[in-house]
């Protein structure tokens, strides 16, 4: 028991929903009052079913609950309930605690099939209040500790629990004042937006909330969340687990194909929305029927939805992506309203006596990449100080092995983190190939000693077995979040002699990355390995380590960022 709170705990008759206090424990007058007119949570527990509730009249909302018609409360769906009241829970903190509950058990049961989460909704919106920061850290940390204890949870490690992707994506996580008003701008006046936003500024942490927002503020309407192929499965996971209804989930080619009419279309990742190109993933082709001008963009626009398209053209990454240009034709044509995120949250810069933030290194790689010829300022310290600081939030590696240790040292310092090794695709996928996929010998990196595969696949990688032992490309992490990233940054990208970065072609080897001949641009094609180094490079929420092949780009590198060291 914590002085900040009161639990009680008590066992579910079958047959009646009498409540009885486990293991005998007496109760006091004062517990009874307390229980009959305090503000409480409470979580009913079964072996296949849990719930989440609030209340200000803990007794008499459970006989409530007892004389409801699916009588799941006297069936023995619910075996027994904990009931917690306090100085913490109130009037102000109660739909918080409620909400941030629900999401943490729901993510928590991410991996057990036979148990349901029961709440039907997330619980109710909450503003912000004067001392939210000790309900997590005086009731909902100890709470929770309880809850394992006592059999209602089962990881013991909150922190585990908000890596889940359950957790990441929440469709009901709270929100920042910016992400909530475009939300409810977009509920409130029904017509087609771009959300547009860098990488990490929570385009699909908006997206999710968004599209659960829909669903209960117009039951009756049809929602269609188009994702890439990588993402479908978790995106699917994360509405059925939270019970969101009349969502459905395709990739873009799969929503055309269906032909099926949506009133609103999400579109995650939309900078990745494919147009006609005959050298581009021949699954398409069927839909574009040869028309130079046909895409994905264009035909989902058949669909006559509301469409809301979630956007970064910096993340454009082949020559069959729609072009900057016709995106922009389109949007001018189909009067489409832009909202945009401003505000980078995936980077947490967690050192002490830092004069830098997330935006100076979001700034930096943006500059050192030559994506923006703006010549924005930025704090150089942030690239600079892993040159005394072990444990600083970005650093550069001499191997590719070394980016493996790091995030082997990350994970014993943070078990429950999520951390992969990424690479510019400069190498075949050897060990893709059906004669080699069962073969242990064949691998697609090699390092003197040291040999990894490529990722075993692009659909859910990050969930794979074997991913951490693997090398992600650019189509297994694009949209994803990682704590701690490790990136090669391969032969593919290069410094001429005029100092300006360009792609090498013929190191590049992602088939479907290959522009036609008569159609081929050496800025385009440049501009694309920069977006997926990008890319790359901003998927690490805790720390960044970088290896170079290429050493003239590393030199560059160093003298950009004013690093004092020469490349032997």
């Amino acid at each position: 028991m914590s002085n900040k709170f009161i639990t009680k705990e008590f066992s579910i008759e079958k047959g009646t929903g009498n409540l009885s206090p486990i293991l005998g424990e007496h109760l006091r007058l004062r517990d009874k009052q307390a229980l009959e007119k305090n503000n409480a949570i409470y979580i009913y527990l079964g072996p296949k079913n849990v719930y989440v509730g609030q209340t200000k009249h803990f007794f008499s909302r459970h006989k409530q609950h007892v004389q409801e018609s699916n009588h799941r409360y006297i069936n023995g769906s619910y075996t027994k309930v904990i009931v917690a009241f306090g100085i913490l829970i109130n009037q102000l903190s109660l739909d918080d605690i409620e909400k941030k509950l629900i999401t943490y058990i729901t993510a928590d049961y991410e991996d057990d099939r036979n148990m349901t989460v029961n709440n039907g909704t997330s619980g109710n919106e909450s503003p912000a209040y004067q001392n939210q920061d000790e309900v997590l850290t005086d009731f909902i940390n100890p709470f929770w500790e309880e809850l394992f204890s006592k059999g209602y949870v089962l990881k013991k490690n909150l922190a585990a629990v908000k890596e889940s992707i359950l957790f990441k994506y929440s469709p009901f996580t709270s929100l920042s004042e910016e992400k909530n008003n475009i939300i409810n701008e977009i509920i409130r006046q029904p017509q087609n937006y771009i959300v547009s936003g860098l990488a990490g500024t929570g385009k699909t942490v908006v997206l999710t909330n968004l599209a659960a927002r829909l669903s209960q503020t117009y039951p009756n309407k049809r929602i269609a969340v188009v994702v890439k192929t990588n993402w479908v499965k978790s995106a699917q996971k994360i509405f059925q687990a939270y019970s969101v209804k009349n969502i459905d989930v395709f990739t873009a080619y799969k929503l055309i194909k269906s032909g099926e009419q949506y009133d609103y279309v999400l579109v995650d990742e939309a900078h990745r929305l494919r147009r006609y190109y005959s050298k581009g993933n021949h699954v398409t082709q069927d839909i574009f029927n040869k028309d130079e001008n046909q895409n994905e963009l264009k035909l989902l626009g058949k669909l006559n939805p509301c469409f809301i398209l979630f956007y970064d053209p910096a993340q454009t990454i082949r020559p069959s992506d729609i072009p900057k240009k016709d995106y922009n034709t389109f949007l001018t044509d189909n009067e489409f309203k832009e909202l945009k995120l401003t505000k980078e949250y995936r980077v947490n810069i967690n050192e002490l006596n830092k004069t830098y933030t997330s935006d100076d290194f979001m700034t930096g790689i943006q500059e050192f990449l030559q994506i923006d010829a703006s010549n924005a300022k930025f704090d150089h310290n942030i690239f600079q100080s892993y040159l005394t600081n072990p444990d600083a939030y970005f650093g550069v590696v001499n191997s590719i092995h070394e980016l493996f240790d790091y995030l082997d040292d990350c994970e014993n310092y943070e078990p429950a983190t999520q951390n992969r090794v990424m690479a510019g695709y400069t190498r075949e996928w050897a060990s893709h190939q059906k004669k080699n996929r069962d073969r242990n010998d064949v691998y697609d990196w090699v390092e003197g000693n040291y040999h990894w595969k490529w990722n075993s696949d692009s659909e859910n990688w990050l969930m794979k077995k074997n991913s951490r032992i693997e090398i992600g490309s650019i189509h297994a992490v694009q949209g994803i979040d990682l704590n701690y990233a490790g990136v090669i940054i391969s032969t593919d990208i290069s410094i001429d002699n005029t100092g300006k970065i360009i792609g090498i072609p013929e190191n590049y080897k992602d088939r479907n990355g290959q522009y036609k001949s008569d159609d081929y641009s050496k800025e385009g094609f440049s501009n694309f390995i920069k977006n997926i180094y990008y890319v790359l490079l901003t998927r690490g929420i805790d720390g960044v380590r970088v290896y170079f092949e290429d050493k003239k780009m590393q030199q560059y590198f160093y003298d950009f960022m004013g690093i004092n060291k020469e490349i032997q």
